[in-house]
């Protein structure tokens, strides 16, 4: 009995709690249809095992990683980590993000075929995007800038968010 209440004590202790305290996503609107995605992230664990690494959610399969950062301009490894439809980048922490740290943070990436044609209104193209998420963890600071190509301006978009030219 006294084993099994030790067992259990250990694996409660190592449940992960952590958040993020902003994910800020920046999207470049291409000629070409491609997207420029930035995604700067600020992660901070509460409590814990160690983080090494963080998945970041890509909006569709065909996207190509370009650089990560951390907060000192340090180079973070990173790969393709896709499977099936769940589409996202590993980011290698620098160093292990401890209990009690915050480490903060930026991917690139260009997404492809982001832009179609809008078949039920002519001479629309339309866009769809949703920041990555998190399961387990709460985001106190999320916000998405759209940098919209030349030649558009703020006054010529149609959205179904009320609250989006601010």
């Amino acid at each position: 009995l006294i084993f099994a209440l030790m067992a259990i004590s250990t694996v409660n202790a190592q449940e992960r709690a952590y958040h993020i305290e902003h994910e800020w996503a920046k999207i470049w609107i291409n000629q070409d249809g491609t997207i420029d995605l930035f995604y700067d992230l600020s992660l901070t664990l509460n409590s814990g095992a160690n983080i090494n690494y963080v998945f970041i959610g890509q909006p569709q399969r065909d996207f190509s990683v370009g650089e990560a950062v951390d907060q000192y301009g340090r180079s973070l490894s990173t790969s393709d980590e896709s499977s099936g439809s769940d589409y996202k980048v590993r980011v290698n922490l620098y160093e292990p993000l401890r209990a009690g740290q915050t480490v903060r943070f930026n991917l690139t990436t260009n997404v492809a075929s982001m832009v179609w044609e809008d078949t039920q209104n002519e001479g629309n193209v339309g866009m769809q995007f949703t920041p990555t998420w998190w399961d387990e963890a709460n985001v106190n600071d999320l916000r998405v800038l759209v940098v919209l190509p030349a030649g558009v301006s703020s006054d010529m978009v149609k959205t179904t968010e009320v609250l989006w030219d601010n």
